[in-house]
């Protein structure tokens, strides 16, 4: 899928690891904001997509590496029979497995037991959700950098906001918990889609490690895909709508 169709998932996975885990109104707040930040992380091993452009050189230079990393993974654990027509074994390989998620999770938990770290994690993964919809605005909604900086700006404003007291910063396991499961909702959102996701790995499937599993429903991804769309409408819809389905009823009087 696009980047802002997973941004949009990850905004709603995260709202409801947020209410239904979390309990409170503003965990679930800051929680929509990090899974739409961690709903990107899956393609970052994709320097030109949405998400390896959003912030510029920051995320363009962790893509570069992180692709690396994948392609090297990709030769060192490819079977024989892989290896009779290798892949690049870059994007949709190493970063869109299940231990990459929860590899994503782990350093999120980490980070957000360090000082200061909670807020640095929100104001990051905010700042990473809101950059990749900001390249998907039309371009009279100011230039590039203008629009760069209202991200950075609204970032500052959400990480300041959540962790300005004790009792709105979400725990440490609650953070982790959200980013492992906004990246696998990328990880699943790519598996709706014909090119699938090595969802096994590092297991083998029918002789390769690196198979790629598809929905029995695949469908193309691509801007004006009306499926996608779709998705995107429903994510979106789908906050409010479940905290009012799962809101108990006040007793008669």
């Amino acid at each position: 899928m696009m980047g802002v169709s997973h941004a949009a998932t990850g905004l709603f996975t995260g709202a409801m690891v947020g209410y239904w885990i979390g309990q409170r109104p503003e965990f679930m707040f800051v929680c929509a904001t990090v899974g739409a930040g961690a709903a990107l992380l899956p393609d970052l091993d994709e320097p030109r997509s949405r998400v390896g452009r959003s912030l510029g050189a920051v995320t363009e230079l962790v893509s570069g590496k992180l692709r690396g990393a994948s392609r090297q993974v990709y030769r060192r654990t490819a079977t024989e029979v892989e290896l009779r027509k290798p892949q690049d074994g870059g994007h949709r390989h190493l970063t869109h497995t299940v231990p990459a998620c929860l590899a994503f999770g782990l350093v999120a938990l980490v980070l957000s037991l360090l000082p200061l770290g909670a807020a640095l994690l929100v104001l990051s993964m905010s700042a990473l959700g809101l950059g990749t919809a900001a390249l998907k605005l039309k371009k009279d909604w100011g230039t590039q950098k203008q629009r760069r900086q209202v991200v950075l700006g609204v970032s500052i404003f959400l990480a300041m906001y959540a962790y300005w007291g004790a009792d709105a910063a979400p725990p440490a396991w609650l953070l982790g918990l959200t980013v492992f499961v906004g990246a696998l909702t990328h990880v699943l959102g790519d598996w709706l889609t014909k090119s699938g996701v090595p969802l096994a790995w590092p297991f083998v499937v029918h002789g390769k490690r690196w198979w790629m599993f598809r929905s029995p429903v695949a469908f193309r991804t691509e801007d004006r895909s009306p499926v996608e769309a779709g998705i995107r409408v429903a994510s979106l819809a789908g906050i409010p709508l479940v905290m009012l389905l799962s809101t108990p009823m006040p007793p008669p009087a």
